[in-house]
Order: structure tokens, then sequence, then C-alpha cells
């Protein structure tokens, strides 16, 4: 859209200066580009802040993911530690379970 305003806006001067309009209406077409400039500068910034915060909150979104990452591994970890425990202790109840029929 940037290069098809300039190519307008290059057709709209051309227009100014070949056509002799009188100085105050090319001050009044001088006032509006202006005005325009500093609108779009406007809408510029705006959208540059928006910008930024829009990247502040996916570098947040990027830290707590990494934490749960993290917590999540951690989980992993317990849980596997606690199914070899289960697994142990189920290995135990057999074997005394069987030295238990053995006797009897």
């Amino acid at each position: 859209m940037g290069l098809i305003d300039d190519y307008q806006n290059r057709d709209e001067t051309a227009e100014v200066e070949s056509s002799g309009m009188d100085p105050a209406a090319a001050r009044r077409k001088r006032s509006d580009l202006e005005r325009q400039i500093v609108i779009l500068d406007s809408d510029l910034r705006r959208a540059q802040r928006e910008i930024e915060q829009y990247e502040m909150q996916k570098r947040r979104f990027k830290k707590e993911e990494e934490r749960i990452r993290i917590d999540r591994d951690d989980l992993d970890k317990k849980l596997k530690n606690l199914d070899n425990d289960r697994v142990a202790l189920d290995d135990q109840i057999q074997l005394l379970k069987k030295k238990l029929k053995a006797l009897t």
C-alpha cells in the first residue's frame, strides 16, 4: 500500500505543479498533505507500540512455557520413580506370597 500511495502522491504533486494553482490553493494542498503525514506518523507510532507490546507478551509466554516445561519434566521424573517403586513393591509382595504358599 505504501508504494501505491507514493505513486499517487507523485501524481498529485505533478498535477499541482503543472496546473499552475494559485498560491493559496497550493498552501492548502501542502497543509492537507502535512496533516496526512502527521496522522500517518501517529498511526505508525501506535502500530510500533502495539508490536512492542505483543513482542513483550510473547517473551513472557515463552518464559512461562519454559517454566511449565521444567515443572512437567520434574513431574515426569517423580512419576517414573513412583512407578519404579510400585513395581518393586509389587515384586516383593509376589515373592512373599510365594514364600507363604511354600510354607503351607
